[in-house]
């Protein structure tokens, strides 16, 4: 299940994971709903990689990344709790090649 995420709990999250994968959303907007189900999918084939979601309303940490209602949705992959990358296109694949570029193999333990 996804993490619910807001101010309080978003450095916690990022932070304790190597990577992590973040949906930030103000509801009631256009391809919401696909983000989160992508998001849901991806954690499901992706149990090592922490997952979440923050609606941005009246959260102050999406302002950090530039992230407003006109910016959401998008997804954000961080590494070691920096940001390394926005998805705007919503697939597993390209959350999966924003972690591990097309043509690098990587093996996990």
């Amino acid at each position: 299940m996804l993490k619910k995420l807001n101010d309080n709990n978003f450095e916690g999250f990022v932070g304790e994971s190597f990577y992590s994968v973040i949906g930030f959303y103000y509801p009631s907007v256009k391809d919401g709903d696909k983000m989160l189900n992508v998001m849901e999918s991806f954690e499901e084939t992706h149990g090592n990689i922490a997952c979440g979601t923050m609606d941005i309303t009246e959260q102050e940490i999406p302002d950090e990344y530039g992230i407003g209602e006109d910016e959401s949705p998008v997804i954000v992959v961080f590494k070691q709790g920096n940001a390394i990358k926005a998805i705007t296109e919503f697939s597993s694949e390209n959350i999966q090649n924003a972690i591990t570029p097309p043509g690098k193999n990587i093996t996990l333990q």
